[in-house]
């Protein structure tokens, strides 16, 4: 693939283990992040480089002005994104009919619309290079939710949907969408889980463990490949057998 590979909320547990498989393939990769400058420079100076260095780019995904100031860094940088990988996210707790509109909103504002943004943004980008490539972060919870977990999976289906859509309506630019809706890992959101509950988790995956980073990246270095030419519009899960 052509271009370079943009990649959210890549500080985060899933996200240094995606951007350290793309950088290891040859990719050239746009790191974003929201907080923490220091973690971005350290992941970004741990990447191996091929060719031109990597960049990392700062931004709040709640705020749409934010998201333009990162493409308007791009262009201004002349990089064009050949990959986006939305993988930026925030859990929520809480019985649907007891949160605020304030917390589903929020929510949805960075789980769904900003990836939604991001995309409407990369784009035109994919266009100019002939091709492209959308992967977007869904989850077992939008399939299988534990209570409590209303707003995040309606925010995660959500992504499910729009996965579909886009890959209608950009196949003809030679332009694929897919989905991951990965399990249980041992990075990312998990380190917030009870030891306790975290036990219980892998106790009811059939593979009795959680998925290692590691596997996630090598799932999206599929999706990123010639290889998967062909496929789009599909919701990949990958949960060690946790939803069939």
């Amino acid at each position: 693939m052509s271009g370079t590979v943009l990649i959210t909320g890549s500080t985060g547990g899933l996200g240094s283990a995606i951007a350290k498989r793309l950088a290891a393939d040859g990719y050239h990769l746009a790191l974003h992040f929201h907080q923490h400058i220091e973690k971005a420079e350290e992941l970004r100076a741990s990447l191996p480089v091929n060719g031109k260095p990597h960049v990392i780019l700062q931004a709040d995904l709640r705020k749409e002005d934010d998201i333009n100031y990162l493409y308007t860094s791009l262009k201004e940088q002349g990089i064009k994104i050949g990959i986006l990988i939305n993988n930026a996210g925030v859990p929520s707790s809480g019985l649907s009919w007891k949160q605020s509109p304030e917390e589903w909103n929020e929510v949805f504002q960075v789980n769904t619309t900003a990836p939604w943004l991001m995309s409407q943004q990369a784009i035109p980008m994919m266009r100019e290079l002939g091709s492209g490539r959308i992967i977007y972060l869904s989850s077992v919870v939008a399939h299988r939710p534990p209570v409590g977990t209303g707003a995040y999976a309606a925010s995660k289906a959500a992504l499910e949907g729009l996965t579909r859509a886009q890959a209608i309506e950009l196949a003809r630019f030679g332009i694929t969408v897919n989905c991951i809706a990965p399990g249980y890992y041992n990075a990312g959101m998990i380190d917030a889980v009870e030891p306790d509950i975290r036990k219980e988790i892998e106790n009811n995956t059939p593979l009795q463990r959680l998925g290692l980073s590691e596997e996630l990246a090598a799932s999206i270095a599929y999706l990123c490949s010639k290889e998967a030419a062909f496929t789009t519009g599909q919701v990949m899960h990958i949960n060690g057998g946790l939803y069939i």
